[in-house]
């Protein structure tokens, strides 16, 4: 069945001749038209493989079953939902963790640690096994503390061993990524050719702009033939506090960011609740330089941009649209006052930016903490290790009137938040004809 839509456009529905005896004969060719079905279809899969299918979590503990690892990755999967931004982030903390990481080992002149083996290792890749206890998890400033002070060798584990760990997953990324294409070629394909994009392909294309594409290792343990008692003694004072992690909190502690900054605030229970931890937290934001926070800052504000490009769709209502319109404005509007707050709080909680300055502008190494607001002070030796001196005492974390004032925005950017996703869904009752028009050369393009 053909229909004339307009003058530049015609629907073309299946509708099938047979001959005679019942057989179609010859090249048949395909509808230009997608159902509700389809459109849905193509979202949902592409959420889901970018979300859950090879969204990579730090290691399990060696006890955890398989239900409560894949109930961590349905956790993760709704946050990468609800707050791309938030897994944008992790994943440029973990990206500058691993870089300071190689830096750090390359000026030890260990040259063949690699960024894998920096993500490895801050993923808990690595368990230190000491002659007086049992095992517990280290990340990259462990171990880098460790080698420097000729404890452990650097673990011989080849970038090639690493890469075998992550084959498995190999074609699950293929897969990702050629539908994460196809759908990018489909919103482009149908701005180009004038034809309608729905609100749940818009708010799609953002949350695969922020989804994190990696692996999910087990942790390689390193033997210590020296006591930790030993390395605690020739440590000094600061490592005579009681530990909350691991032994090595004095190094760098592993407690999670988020719950720095919130939980404790709130008089809300925070790990661990054994000690040592038997696995690394997924909530850990490292450090990031000037450079690293001005990128995720525009992209946050990209991703807070995009659902914009909607202002001007065909919704089912007039009331509809103006409230995208408005939770579109929120969500761009919150996040400019967020990084406008955390630079002002960041300012004042190291010493009225003195030292934010020092930290932001300088090289950093694998031994600068991720959280130095809870860590002792340091310096650095020629050999490009550190020496912790005096413990840091900083202003309390957070400050009062930072999460007084943070609170109510994350408050509106969640109910704004709450509505794109709704509309997302709820707009499809209604949509311009338009939108069922498919883009005929994209259909070449493999997906699923």
């Amino acid at each position: 069945m053909t229909a004339k839509l307009d003058a530049n456009h015609t629907l073309v529905t299946a509708t099938l001749t047979a001959s005679p005896d019942d057989r179609i004969n010859g090249w048949n060719d395909q509808p230009n038209s997608r159902g509700t079905l389809d459109i849905l279809w193509m979202c949902l899969s592409t959420t889901f493989l970018c979300t859950y299918a090879i969204l990579c979590l730090n290691c399990p503990a060696r006890n955890e079953g398989f239900w409560r690892t894949q109930a961590r990755k349905l956790l993760w999967m709704g946050i990468a939902i609800a707050g791309p931004e938030f897994v944008l982030t992790a994943a440029a903390g973990q990206l500058a963790a691993a870089r300071d990481s190689v830096k750090s080992f390359h000026a030890l002149g260990f040259t063949k640690w690699t960024y894998r083996h920096g993500f490895f290792a801050n993923m808990g890749g690595f368990e230190l096994v000491p002659a007086d206890g049992g095992p517990f998890r280290i990340n990259s400033k462990h171990i880098h503390w460790l080698v420097s002070r000729g404890y452990i060798g650097v673990p011989e584990v080849s970038d090639e061993e690493l890469w075998d760990k992550s084959k498995q997953d190999t074609i699950a990324k293929l897969i990702t990524c050629t539908q994460v294409a196809y759908l990018i070629l489909q919103c482009i394909g149908r701005a180009a050719s004038g034809l309608a994009l729905t609100t749940i392909e818009l708010s799609t294309v953002a949350i695969v702009g922020c989804t994190i594409m990696t692996n999910v290792y087990y942790p390689v343990q390193i033997k210590m033939d020296i006591s930790m008692g030993q390395i605690l003694q020739e440590a000094g004072p600061i490592a005579a506090r009681p530990y909350r992690q691991t032994p090595l909190d004095f190094v760098d502690d592993l407690r999670p960011s988020w719950a720095l900054n919130i939980q404790t605030f709130m008089r809300m229970p925070v790990g661990p609740f054994q000690r040592p931890i038997p696995r690394i937290g997924d909530s850990r934001l490292p450090w990031l330089t000037w450079t690293e926070s001005s990128v995720l800052c525009l992209a946050t504000l990209a991703y807070a941009s995009i659902h914009l490009i909607g202002w001007n769709f065909e919704f089912p209502s007039k009331t509809e649209q103006i409230l995208w319109r408005v939770s579109s404005l929120i969500l761009l509007g919150t996040t400019v006052a967020f990084w406008i707050l955390e630079s002002v709080a960041m300012w004042y909680r190291y010493g009225g930016g003195q030292e934010i300055l020092l930290k932001l502008f300088t090289t950093r190494t694998a031994s600068i903490d991720s959280a130095a607001s809870t860590e002792p002070k340091q310096t650095y030796t020629d050999n490009n290790t550190y020496l912790h001196e005096t413990p840091f005492e900083p202003r309390e974390l957070p400050l009062s009137w930072e999460f007084w004032s943070i609170f109510p925005i994350a408050f509106i950017y969640g109910n704004a938040r709450t509505y794109i996703l709704v509309e997302t869904l709820v707009g499809l009752r209604s949509l311009p004809w338009t939108t069922y028009l498919t883009v005929e050369w994209a259909q070449f393009f493999p997906h699923i």
